[in-house]
C-alpha cells in the first residue's frame, strides 16, 4: 500500500493573486459591456483617456500611463491610426520619436464610450462598502501603478455625494393601518373636544 503524502491545503479565499484575479474578471465583465456600442476595447480606451488626458505623448510615454507592454501598444496604436482614432507626427521635442494625438473620430468615441465605463466603475464601487473605497484605490494602485499617486480626495468626495443622494432617495416608511386607524381616532376625538368647549 502506497504511502499517503499529507497535501497542503491552500485557502483560495485568502489567496491575494486569486482574489485580484477574480476582481480583475469582474471589472473586465463590466467594462466590456459598457464599451461593446462603441466597438473599443478595454485597453483602447485606457489608450484614447490617455490621450484625452494629454496629447501628443510619446508611445513610450503610453506604455507607462497604461500599463500595456511596448510590443502589443505599438501594434494596437497602428491599428487605431488606420481606423481614424489617432495620428502619429514627428515629435517636436525629438525628431526621432513620434507624438501620438486624438483625432476627431477619437476623441467622439472617447466621450461617447466615457459614462458606461464611469457608471462600470461606480457599479464595482459600489460593491465595497463606503468607508472603504478609498483605501481600496489606494491599494490597486500601489499594485498596479505605484508611480502615479490617485487623487483619492475626489473618489472621498464622489462617495459622499453618492451616499447623500441615497439618502434622498430613500422613502419616508409607510404608515400601517393601524397607525392610519390611531390617527384618525385621535382627530375625531380632538373634534369632540372642541365642540364641548364652544358650548
Amino acid at each position: 500500500m502506497a504511502d499517503q503524502q499529507d497535501t497542503q491545503s491552500f485557502d483560495l479565499s485568502k489567496s491575494t493573486s486569486h482574489l485580484l484575479h477574480r476582481a480583475q474578471q469582474a471589472a473586465v465583465n463590466l467594462s466590456t459591456e459598457a464599451l461593446s456600442s462603441q466597438g473599443l476595447t478595454l485597453r483602447q480606451f485606457a489608450v484614447l483617456a490617455a490621450l484625452a488626458a494629454e496629447e501628443g505623448q510619446s508611445q513610450s510615454s503610453l506604455v507607462d500611463r497604461t500599463g500595456i507592454d511596448r510590443s502589443t501598444l505599438a501594434e494596437m496604436v497602428r491599428r487605431m491610426e488606420a481606423s481614424g482614432y489617432i495620428e502619429r507626427t514627428t515629435s517636436p521635442e525629438d525628431a526621432r520619436a513620434k507624438a501620438v494625438s486624438l483625432l476627431t473620430k477619437g476623441r467622439e468615441v472617447y466621450e461617447a464610450a466615457l459614462p458606461g465605463v464611469e457608471a462600470a466603475d461606480k457599479a464595482l464601487l459600489a460593491m465595497i462598502r463606503s468607508n472603504r473605497r478609498a483605501g481600496f484605490i489606494l491599494s490597486l494602485a500601489a499594485i498596479g501603478a505605484p508611480e502615479e499617486e490617485p487623487e483619492i480626495e475626489e473618489v472621498v468626495a464622489e462617495d459622499a455625494a453618492d451616499a447623500d443622494a441615497d439618502t434622498s432617495k430613500k422613502e419616508k416608511p409607510k404608515k400601517s393601518k393601524k397607525d392610519k386607524a390611531a390617527k384618525a381616532d385621535k382627530s375625531k376625538s380632538d373634534k369632540k373636544k372642541k365642540k364641548k368647549k364652544k358650548k
